[in-house]
């Protein structure tokens, strides 16, 4: 049986259909940057607040992630079915978040031997990296600019104190993370009207 060759036409309008499809099941994704972007600037917020206080208490917001990481999971599982189509593009993106995960638990394990500060770095530098490949392999510039933005904040983050880091994990965040979830999240209900 003879099998009929791809026309060059053929292949590029492929090729987009797959990277359309992996755009629609990200944007079905916006879930996770507004939930951890909100999770984590609350968190850092209150942290900071609670410093300026002097409340003694205020880290404790911070367990709130085990049970944000709980609820994910949870989301994932139960979304994991509704994906239409799994594409390169989309295992590429998996193993980009699995290993942002692993440097993430890395970064916190070790925290007490490289001190607060440079994990307030580190921590900025991870949400950089992550979302700006993310937005270049997605062509979805509001995550490539709110990587930036993370990395600009990790930059400036030297020039602060402690306290003053939680603000530009704040500032990470919210342009990383939490604008970029929502656009993602208007666009998606956008192309579904």
């Amino acid at each position: 049986m003879e099998e009929k060759a791809i026309t060059p036409e053929a292949s590029i309008a492929l090729i987009q259909a797959m990277i359309g499809k992996t755009k629609k099941n990200f944007s079905n994704n916006a879930f996770y940057y507004i939930f951890w972007g909100w999770l984590v600037f609350g968190a850092a917020v209150v942290q900071y607040i609670s410093i300026k206080a002097d409340y003694p208490y205020g880290s404790m917001v911070w367990w709130l992630m085990p049970a944000g990481a709980v609820m994910t999971v949870i989301y994932s599982i139960r979304n994991r079915k509704k994906a239409i189509v799994k594409t390169y593009i989309d295992g590429f993106m998996k193993y980009l978040w699995m290993g942002f995960g692993l440097a993430l638990a890395l970064t916190l394990t070790t925290m007490g031997v490289h001190g607060i500060k440079s994990t307030y770095f580190f921590l900025m530098v991870l949400y950089g990296l992550v979302t700006f490949i993310a937005g270049g392999v997605l062509a979805f510039p509001p995550l490539t600019m709110g990587g930036i933005s993370s990395l600009t904040c990790a930059v400036l983050s030297v020039f602060l104190s402690d306290e003053d880091q939680l603000l530009c994990i704040a500032a990470a965040l919210l342009f990383a993370y939490i604008i970029p979830g929502h656009l993602l999240a208007a666009k998606h209900k956008s192309e579904n009207v």
